[in-house]
């Protein structure tokens, strides 16, 4: 379980990085053409908006994985060492609801944006519901990780460190 959660994030993770790459190369596309051709591609606003949410909802579960995120140490450092395990799993049990609620809203918000044909303001007229089906993607890969880590945690495992 532990493993597959790692290589999940791992996959996250990697998608994540060539969603920067992309994001990257659109703005130096939209620079060069401002600058040296005096037009824009009049999408690479909302579209870098699209994959900067894209990135980080990849990289949630990596960056968990991998200590990332704000943690309770500040309270986990003061006590024994079993008292700071049970914390930790009561923690990650309430994150675990906090996601799973996340999960649930932004799937049916990108569903209910799919049955409406709600579409951007901008220029492209996108679709909504593909860049907010990142939401819920993400927080899944994120669900995944919180697990394992739980397991990890109840089964005596260290956490990726």
């Amino acid at each position: 379980m532990i493993e597959s959660a790692r290589k999940l994030s791992n996959g996250g993770a990697f998608i994540a990085s060539m969603l920067l790459v992309i994001l990257v190369v659109l703005i130096l596309v939209e620079i060069v053409l401002r600058y040296f051709f005096n037009t824009s591609t009049m999408r690479a606003d909302e579209y870098s908006g699209y994959l900067y949410l894209a990135l980080v909802c990849f990289g949630f579960g990596y960056t968990f994985m991998r200590d990332g995120h704000i943690r309770i140490t500040f309270l986990t450092s003061k006590v024994s060492s079993k008292t700071s395990s049970l914390i930790d799993i009561f923690a990650g049990i309430v994150t675990l609801g906090v996601l799973c609620f996340a999960f649930y809203r932004t799937l049916l918000l990108s569903l209910d944006s799919f049955e409406t044909g709600v579409v951007s303001e901008g220029v492209s007229a996108t679709p909504l519901f593909i860049p907010q089906m990142v939401l819920p993607f993400g927080f899944l890969l994120f669900i995944v990780s919180m697990v394992a880590y739980i397991v990890g945690k109840i089964g005596g495992h260290h956490h990726d460190r």
